[in-house]
């Protein structure tokens, strides 16, 4: 098989389960020398990087969390500093377990355990466009809930569209280094961090023409796809892996 992303260095940030973890592996498929990041559970992490290695060898984990500024800029000097080179790529992916509940009832730490995670995403892009080679390609994670909030799901969904403006304004700013940047937003997606309620799930799914969850397949597979070199004119993009239901 032709391997895609052969040598391409690439930082996940936040892969150790769940659809960060299903692009690690893509990746690895795709050649990609990948440093992928996790915040807490260092067996679940290490078990990924066990299993992307018997894949591809040029796999690591590192403890790093988005929320800390200097921990994850220390993810981007550790490939500069042991991968033979400056990153190609970053994906963001990580964001710590939402809070869905009624605006009146949300208190401060689940607000803020939300919020601060969009500050470090903000920091992680702005050391990825100093950081990539030129060229680069820069994909962070949004959710279908910043197009098309639900009850109970207000500071969730203004968290992530935080994250697509910040993005969307950094593609403007990253062209002269032809650095791309997109915003990958998935639809209801069966992982374990999936905690909105069932019976909102249920209304989601019955709205989606294809009738049912996203998996972490779909929207891995879509995700690599934006990192493949013919993918350069892309720039700027909110893309919907969601099954059609916007």
């Amino acid at each position: 098989m032709t391997k895609r992303l052969d040598g391409k260095k690439v930082i996940v940030a936040g892969g150790s389960r769940g659809i960060g973890k299903e692009i690690v592996l893509e990746l690895a498929r795709q050649g990609a020398h990948i440093l992928f990041t996790y915040s807490s559970k260092e067996q679940e992490a290490k078990n990924t990087e066990a299993e992307a290695k018997k894949i591809n060898p040029f796999v690591l984990a590192m403890k790093a969390d988005i929320t800390n500024k200097e921990e994850m800029a220390g993810a981007f000097d550790f490939i500069s500093n042991n991968f033979g080179g400056k990153p190609d790529i970053y994906i963001g992916v990580a964001f710590p377990p939402a809070a869905f509940m009624p605006t009146a009832f949300m208190g401060e730490a689940a607000f803020d355990s939300m919020f601060n995670a969009v500050r470090g995403h903000y920091f992680a892009m702005q050391k990825a466009a100093l950081s990539l080679n030129e060229g680069g390609k820069i994909i962070v994670f949004s959710s279908g809930a910043a197009a098309m909030p639900q009850p109970a799901s207000g500071a969730y969904a203004g968290a992530k569209a935080a994250i697509e403006k910040f993005a969307l304004s950094l593609s403007k700013e990253t062209g002269n280094q032809q650095i791309t940047v997109n915003v990958v937003s998935p639809g209801v997606t069966q992982t374990e961090g999936l905690v909105a309620p069932k019976e909102m799930v249920d209304m989601l799914v019955a709205q989606t023409p294809l009738g049912r969850l996203g998996s972490v397949a779909d929207v891995a597979h879509a995700t690599v796809q934006l990192c493949m070199p013919e993918m350069s004119w892309i720039n700027g993009q909110v893309i919907q892996i969601n099954g059609g239901i916007l």
